[in-house]
């Protein structure tokens, strides 16, 4: 959460935005490159583990929804779903979108967890 100061709403956030990932030797892009770098700040080089289990998502997992085409990172987890963070959300940064545990059934593609 930190990293809302430094990339507050609104921050413009593209696909020419790249950023090569410590969880796992990936070079992100756009909304990947965000989320990697987030987790990065959080994590340091831990290794990361794809999953697909909903109910063990936790903060600071990278959720790749809408048919394997966009990336965020979860913020915070309710009894309703999670809040994320993203970005290349309409070429910005965006806090605060939430996705529903039925949300996150039909839309989700898999889980990056470290």
């Amino acid at each position: 959460m930190a990293y809302k100061d430094i990339y507050p709403d609104g921050t413009p956030w593209t696909n020419a935005v790249t950023y090569t990932w410590r969880g796992s030797p990936i070079l992100g892009a756009g909304c990947a490159a965000f989320a990697f770098e987030l987790s990065d700040a959080a994590f340091g080089n831990l290794p990361a583990r794809k999953h697909y289990d909903i109910s063990q998502i936790k903060t600071g997992d990278i959720l790749r929804v809408n048919n394997d085409t966009h990336s965020v990172i979860v913020t915070k987890i309710n009894e309703n779903g999670v809040i994320v963070a993203e970005g290349n959300m309409n070429s910005a940064v965006y806090w605060g979108r939430k996705y529903t545990w039925n949300d996150l059934e039909r839309d989700l593609t898999y889980i990056w967890t470290r």
